[in-house]
């Protein structure tokens, strides 16, 4: 994977149960990386994203600076893949109201992505609106969007008869994303409370899809929360660690430019 030289200054990940704060490094200007994370009940509520971010400000003067670049990572929200033509045609609305349930007052958000394929996503428009008073330049992307771009470049594709399963786990998510011939064919968020969820819906979409391979992703910097399971009930036949946050932000923007 290229190293880009733009990666965003600052990145606000959104999940169901918390608000992560991850501030990049920039020695030459005496700035110096910060990560941290905010529990929130109810997702996406605004005023718990307020609370998160105004606690984050207290905690380091720094995030009060003027960034140019802000990403706002939205990690478990639930997508759709949707072939490029389609959503350039003026047909996304359409096909992902059949798909998802997009609730009044929420803003569809859309990102292309490697394999021509655009992944289609909703949020609160009150959520956008919030962030954007806390840092203007600040604009949104998927979790999914970023693994299956790094997926592309990072692993050979197979063959159209073979298939493969891709797990990542961050949080209390487990995202499983599934890939065959180098097209997207799956792409699920799940959530997971203990080392039992895991292995359950590990298992059962293996079973369910009966991929030749297994792949765990990993982030560089980024915890694991909860193990895969064990050998006896399921194998993993590659690991795979990803680039850090920033990094990946900056190469899939390049890959859309």
């Amino acid at each position: 994977m290229s190293n880009p030289t733009n990666p965003p200054e600052l990145i606000i990940s959104l999940s169901r149960d918390k608000v992560g704060v991850h501030l990049l490094a920039k020695p030459q200007f005496g700035r110096v990386g910060w990560k941290s994370s905010f529990p929130v009940v109810g997702g996406f509520m605004e005023d718990q994203i307020s609370n998160a971010l105004d606690t984050a400000l207290n905690l380091n003067p720094s995030l009060v600076d003027q960034f140019h670049d802000v990403a706002v990572v939205v990690v478990d929200r639930p997508n759709v893949c949707v072939p490029r033509f389609y959503a350039e045609g003026g047909k996304l609305s359409e096909i992902v109201s059949r798909y998802l349930r997009v609730r009044y007052g929420d803003a569809l958000s859309s990102d292309i992505t490697s394999g021509e394929i655009v992944i289609a996503y909703s949020l609160p428009a009150g959520t956008i609106k919030l962030i954007r008073e806390y840092y203007s330049n600040s604009d949104q992307i998927h979790l999914t969007s970023l693994l299956w771009n790094a997926i592309c470049q990072l692993a050979a594709p197979t063959d159209d008869l073979n298939s493969r399963l891709f797990y990542f786990i961050t949080g209390n998510s487990l995202i499983i994303i599934g890939e065959t011939g180098g097209k997207l064919t799956f792409s699920k968020s799940l959530y997971i409370q203990d080392h039992g969820d895991v292995a359950y819906y590990a298992i059962a979409c293996a079973r369910m899809l009966m991929p030749k391979e297994n792949w765990l992703l990993t982030i560089e910097g980024e915890e694991v929360s909860f193990d895969m399971p064990g050998e006896t009930y399921f194998r993993l036949h590659h690991r795979l660690e990803l680039p850090d946050l920033h990094t990946l932000v900056a190469t899939h923007r390049s890959c859309g430019s």
